[in-house]
C-alpha cells in the first residue's frame, strides 16, 4: 500500500460549475414558491353601481345639449332634417348652429345597418372638419 506524501505538487482544481447549477435550481425554487404564495392582484377599479331610479333622476336634472342630426342613408346621400343636402351646404348649416348653440352636439346617424362602414367613417372625418369634437354618432339596438 502507497501513501501519499502531504507535499504532493499536483493542481488541484475546483470545479464551479455544478456548484452554479445548485444555486440556480435553488433560486429558481424560491422564485416559483414565493409567486406562488402571492395571491394575484387585479387591477383597482371601483366602477359605479346606478340605479333605474337614479339614473331617470340624473337625467332629469341634466340639460340635455341641441342637437343637429345628420343622417347618412343607404345609397350613401347626407340628410339634414329628411332633406338632402350638399356637403358645402351641411358645412354652412353646421357652422350656423354651432354659432348659435356653443354647446350643441352635431350627430350623425346611420339610419340603414347596409350602411357601410367606411361611409360613416368618412362622414364622421368631415364632420369632425367642420364641427371639431362635437360630433357624435347615434346608435341603436339592432
Amino acid at each position: 500500500m502507497k501513501i501519499r506524501s502531504a507535499n504532493t505538487t499536483g493542481q488541484v482544481e475546483v470545479n464551479v460549475i455544478p456548484l452554479l447549477d445548485v444555486v440556480f435550481s435553488i433560486l429558481a425554487f424560491f422564485i416559483l414558491l414565493t409567486a406562488g404564495l402571492v395571491a394575484p392582484q387585479r387591477i383597482g377599479i371601483d366602477l359605479p353601481q346606478l340605479n333605474d331610479a337614479q339614473a331617470s333622476q340624473d337625467a332629469v336634472d341634466q340639460p340635455q345639449p341641441e342637437m343637429l342630426v345628420v343622417t347618412l342613408d343607404k345609397m350613401g346621400k347626407t340628410r339634414l332634417e329628411n332633406q338632402l343636402i350638399e356637403p358645402t351646404a351641411l358645412a354652412t348649416e353646421i357652422k350656423s348652429f354651432i354659432n348659435k348653440y356653443p354647446k350643441g352636439l352635431v350627430v350623425l346617424n346611420a339610419e340603414d345597418p347596409s350602411v357601410s362602414y367606411q361611409l360613416v367613417i368618412n362622414q364622421v372625418a368631415d364632420l369632425r372638419r367642420v364641427a371639431g369634437n362635437r360630433v357624435a354618432i347615434a346608435t341603436s339596438k339592432s
